[in-house]
Parts: structure tokens; C-alpha cells; sequence
């Protein structure tokens, strides 16, 4: 291509360049009118009434509305300069596309905050974010292979991967989807909430967790312990466990407190001394009385156990120690044994016989 060949068709170009300035011209000034227009409305009408949703509504159609003419603007403007037509569908698919997505989004994020979080049930606030990102990211996903097939891109192989991989990401992700099921239904039958004193055991080990809860998530519950220690346990662990709510009813509980006494010691003045420790100990109610039960004759003691109410399930550890430590040093002024294992063995000398 020669010099002269180059500035004809620059030459032929420039009213049709013209004519894209013009049109973009004109978008911006038709775009500022409605806006101005829009906010007088607004400002005469919506916020007038006494209802909540239109406030919400109202400043994202505003948005769409200007953000239409924007597009419509740039897509005639693009017509003028020869664009072929499925590069303009493709682009008025990608752009009428993202404008929505982006905009439902912060609708969403609005209701969010405005309606969802006023709520008493807590099921709406962990489940409403996560159909947010799912319809975000399903648009999303549905416009570009609008786009794609528009310039004769064939999606249908796409889609067979995508199917292959949602099914090797499923497989990868049976744990998460495990938890968040758990978590679902942890947050739906509220066998705890926020605040609660829980115990989650684990049964085959013998051992438990204890401690409060400060955090319920969709994949994991934090419970911090008394030491301070968050500890974070999949949700689908704790739906295989037994859990003990301290604090769901009430956060008065009874404790029961086993000691053993030996055969020779006064069994009355024993009870005497375990009832008069848990009346005057800081944190033992009245009601329920405390009081105290032979439970069985063992091999070396007799088994009692001293039953007590307290005030706040939280003290338990520390009014059980508090207790067992003063028993012992009553037990001790008295006479009174807490004996350990003992085993007589007689041996026979058969040489005598």
C-alpha cells in the first residue's frame, strides 16, 4: 500500500470517525440530562415514601439506566467505524452483561446489610452470601459463552470440560462440602449458639473439647477454651459427635463430685463435712440443696458423691477443685481416710500342714 492509497482511506475514514465523536457526544449529554432528571425524582418521590425498598431499588435502576446509555452510545459509535456485527453483539453481550452483574451485586450487598442482617434467624446471614456469589459468578459465566457462541465459538466442548472438572472438583472437595452441609445444619437446629459453654467429645479417645464458642462458620465452628486457645473443628467432626450445652437453658448446673471413704471411717460425720463444704463454698445455690449418696460398697472404700447446683456452669473446674481440696483437708483433722487399692495376699506355708 502506497502513501496515497493510505490517505484516501484515511480520508474515507474520517467522517465516519466524525460521525462515532458526534454520537459518544451526544450519549454524554443525553446520560448527564437523565441523570439530573433521575435525581430530582429521587430526591421528590422515592425518598418521600415510607417504605425501605425503593431505596434500595431506586439507586441501582438509576445506575443501569445511565450505564445503558453509555453502552448504547459506544455501540453505535462503533457501528460507524464498519465493526462487523457479531464483534458488536459479542461486545453489547459483555458489557450489558458485567453492567448487571455488577450492579445485582451491590443490590444485593444492600439488601444484605439493610434487611437480611435485621433478622433474628442467623441461617439467612451465612446462607445470603453464598447464593450472592453463586448467581454473581452463574451470570458471569452463562455471558461469556453468550458471547463466545455469538462469534461462532462452539461452547459445547467447553461446557462437556467444564462438567469433567465440576466433577473432579466435586471429588477434591467432598470435605468442604461435607462441613458446609454441617454447618447448615449446625446453624439451622442450633444445638449451640455464639456464646454458649459447650463439651465436644470424642468417643473413641476419651477426650473432649471445652470451652465457648465464639464463631460458627460455614466450614468450621472456634471454640476458645479456658486457657485462652481458639481451637477451629470442622463442622462435619462436630456432627459426629456427642456435644454437652452447658449454658443452653440456663448457665445453672449440677456437678457431682465422687469420693471415695474408707470401710472404718464415720460415714455420717463424712456427709456432715461434704454438705457443710458445698454450702459455704462461693458459687453453690441453694436450690437445688447439695447432697450426698453412698453409690456402692468397692473393693477398698465406700463410694459417695457429693451432688451440688452452681451458678455458672463456666466455674465448674475451678468449684470442683475448690471443693475436692477442702474435703481432703477436713477429712484429714477428722480421721477420716480416703483410701487408694489396697490387696491382702495370704500365702499358705504347706510344708506345715
Amino acid at each position: 500500500m502506497n502513501m496515497e492509497e493510505l490517505e484516501a482511506k484515511v480520508i474515507a475514514f474520517l467522517p465516519n470517525l466524525a460521525k462515532a465523536l458526534i454520537i459518544l457526544f451526544i450519549g454524554l449529554l443525553f446520560a448527564k440530562i437523565a441523570k439530573k432528571a433521575l435525581k430530582k425524582f429521587e430526591v421528590n418521590v422515592v425518598k418521600k415514601t415510607k417504605t425501605e425498598i425503593d431505596d434500595i431499588i431506586f439507586p441501582f435502576a438509576e445506575k443501569l439506566i445511565i450505564y445503558a446509555i453509555y453502552a448504547s452510545a459506544i455501540i453505535q459509535a462503533l457501528k460507524q467505524l464498519y465493526v462487523p456485527s457479531k464483534y458488536l453483539v459479542a461486545i453489547t453481550i459483555l458489557v450489558f452483561g458485567v453492567i448487571i452483574v455488577n450492579l445485582l451485586d451491590k443490590f444485593l450487598d444492600q439488601v444484605q446489610h439493610k434487611l437480611v442482617k435485621k433478622t433474628t434467624s442467623k441461617l439467612d446471614d451465612v446462607v445470603f452470601p453464598l447464593f450472592r456469589r453463586v448467581l454473581k459468578y452463574s451470570i458471569l459465566i452463562i455471558v461469556l459463552l453468550m458471547s463466545l457462541q455469538t462469534l461462532g465459538i462452539q461452547v459445547t466442548a467447553a461446557l462437556a470440560g467444564m462438567g469433567i472438572a465440576g466433577l473432579a472438583i466435586s471429588l477434591a472437595a467432598k470435605d468442604t462440602l461435607a462441613n458446609i452441609i454441617a454447618g447448615i445444619f449446625i446453624i439451622v437446629d442450633q444445638p449451640f449458639t455464639v456464646g454458649d459453654r459447650i463439651e465436644i467429645w470424642n468417643a473413641p479417645k476419651g477426650t473432649s473439647t471445652w470451652g465457648d464458642v465464639i464463631d460458627i462458620g460455614l466450614r468450621s465452628t472456634k471454640i476458645r477454651t479456658t486457657d485462652n486457645i481458639v481451637i477451629v473443628i470442622p463442622n462435619a467432626e462436630i456432627a459426629k459427635r456427642d456435644v454437652i450445652n452447658y449454658t443452653a437453658i440456663s448457665p445453672k448446673i449440677r456437678i457431682r463430685i465422687p469420693v471415695g471413704i474408707s470401710y472404718d471411717s464415720d460415714l455420717k460425720k463424712a456427709e456432715e463435712i461434704m454438705l457443710k463444704i458445698a454450702k459455704e463454698t462461693k458459687g453453690v445455690v441453694s436450690k437445688p440443696e447439695p447432697k450426698v449418696i453412698v453409690k456402692e460398697f468397692g473393693e477398698s472404700s465406700i463410694d459417695l458423691e457429693l451432688r451440688v447446683g452452681i451458678e455458672n456452669a463456666r466455674e465448674r473446674r475451678n468449684i470442683t477443685s475448690e471443693i475436692s481440696r477442702r474435703i481432703k483437708e477436713e477429712f484429714d483433722k477428722h480421721g477420716i481416710e480416703i483410701p487408694y487399692p489396697k490387696r491382702h495376699v495370704i500365702i499358705e506355708d504347706k510344708s506345715k500342714s
